[in-house]
């Protein structure tokens, strides 16, 4: 059971890592949102330390994403796609990121015909 839970924990942290990379926070500034320490933040994220269902939920919302992401790799989705994958990353993105997304998409589109 422990290496289960060792292994969740690991997963969790790097999706909270992810999401605040794709948000551009640093350590700093999630732990300032989070009213916690940069050092539990990093245990956070190395998969070193456990958290509450209200650290959860605040992670949730200075992250600015769904419980299903922070799970992801955890507890599998009823049936989880590729275009939900990307949907799922592109709300993760920039203003300036989805644009590239956008004309990338745009640019194989228009190559198809």
């Amino acid at each position: 059971m422990e290496d289960i839970t060792k292994n969740s924990l690991q997963v969790i942290g790097k999706n909270v890592k992810t999401a605040r990379l794709m948000r551009g926070l640093s350590q700093e500034l999630l732990a300032e949102k989070l009213e916690k320490s940069i050092n539990f933040v990093s245990l956070l994220e190395n998969g070193k330390t456990g958290f509450s269902i209200q650290t959860i939920i605040d992670l949730c919302s200075a992250l600015e994403v769904d419980a299903n992401f922070i799970f992801e790799g955890v507890i599998a989705p009823p049936s989880a796609t590729a275009d939900d994958f990307i949907t799922k990353s592109i709300s993760l993105f920039s203003e300036t990121d989805r644009t590239i997304v956008e004309n990338l998409v745009t640019y194989i589109l228009n190559s198809k015909t």
